[in-house]
């Protein structure tokens, strides 16, 4: 997909422009009542903003590449006349875009149909499109509608698709609160609109937030599945443990939260998992530490702290004797092999 190589604005309504900039507020446009500043808009119904993506941005876990909002009169044709190529389409083909796309339904009606069926959109109604997906969307024409929208992408976004973390029911997205969600989604395109043609990494941590709203938290992936073994001490023994060891736990402490002798702990573990309480501890601890190490620059000594460790010299030895390195040289081994190829 080509990037402009400068910002640039490019709005979704007709092409004719009008003889003077016209002044309004979005949120009086979008919702009548919603008292928030006004702000500089190019028309009265519609704007979009196509971002410029300058490397360091590119390189961000997600970046926002698109902004804009509408409003479709009811009996008003749709799409309008002058959208884009990257992002005009008719409804017998519908389009596919190369990144992802979340809207917000504001005020109407209207209908969206994937690969998944056909939804109907009504006001408050929030649906995501990803990169690939075949998708056509439509105001109901005897209602019209409002929406926000905006597209993003990125190694982040990419993740939380292929780790099913997005709550969705097909392509909706399902939000706890929607009045807050609306209210971030709105700041999110005012911040865009009144920086003009100028990307910013702000846009990427609000578009996260915005995010986070219909996102499932996943199991750290170093952390086994709770209740895998089938045995109530043993499994509370596991999430205490991977849960708690950045705070020097000991066997005592595991046994003192599961109200169990030390005794009756240890034979479990060995019954079931066939090794000791202390191995476990220590194999959590090794497994934060080795994480940090490979995948942060933060100091040894954060790592000695977060990871449970006691000291230095524990830190030390256990990684000597599990890897056969010091913690330097085992993060210099990792992030060297992880390293990308210098450009040419």
């Amino acid at each position: 997909m080509e990037r402009p190589d400068k910002g640039f604005y490019s709005s979704l309504c007709d092409n004719r422009q009008p003889k003077k900039p016209v002044k309004i507020c979005i949120m009086a446009l979008l919702q009548p009542n919603h008292a928030l500043p006004c702000i500089s808009m190019r028309h009265a119904d519609c704007s979009a903003h196509a971002l410029p993506l300058h490397d360091r941005l590119f390189h961000e876990p997600l970046y926002v590449t698109h902004a804009g909002w509408e409003r479709v009169a009811p009996h008003q044709s749709y799409p309008r006349p002058g959208h884009p190529s990257y992002y005009g389409f008719n409804w017998e083909e519908g389009r596919v875009l190369g990144e992802f796309c979340v809207s917000l339904i504001t005020s109407g009606q209207g209908e969206l149909q994937t690969r998944h069926g056909r939804q109907m959109l009504r006001t408050g109604d929030a649906f995501l499109y990803s990169p690939g997906e075949w998708h056509r969307h439509r105001p109901l024409p005897a209602v019209g509608w409002s929406n926000l929208w905006f597209n993003f992408n990125g190694s982040l976004p990419h993740r939380w698709l292929t780790e099913g973390n997005f709550r969705l029911d097909k392509n909706l997205v399902r939000v706890a609160s929607h009045r807050l969600f609306e209210a971030q989604f709105r700041h999110l395109v005012e911040s865009v609109d009144a920086a003009g043609t100028r990307n910013s990494l702000l846009f990427s941590w609000q578009a996260i937030g915005l995010l986070a709203h219909f996102l499932a938290d996943a199991p750290a992936v170093d952390q086994p599945d709770v209740n895998r073994f089938g045995d109530s001490v043993v499994d509370g023994a596991m999430d205490f443990i991977w849960s708690q060891s950045h705070n020097q736990i000991s066997v005592a402490d595991v046994a003192r939260n599961l109200g169990v002798n030390r005794r009756t702990l240890e034979r479990h573990f060995r019954t079931v998992i066939g090794s000791s309480i202390l191995k476990e501890i220590q194999r959590c601890r090794l497994s934060r530490a080795g994480l940090l190490l490979r995948e942060t620059e933060v100091p040894i000594k954060y790592v000695i702290g977060r990871a449970g460790f006691a000291g230095y010299q524990q830190l030390r030895h256990a990684f000597h004797k599990h890897f056969s390195l010091s913690p330097e040289k085992y993060r210099l081994k990792a992030q060297g092999s992880a390293r990308p190829a210098p450009r040419p």
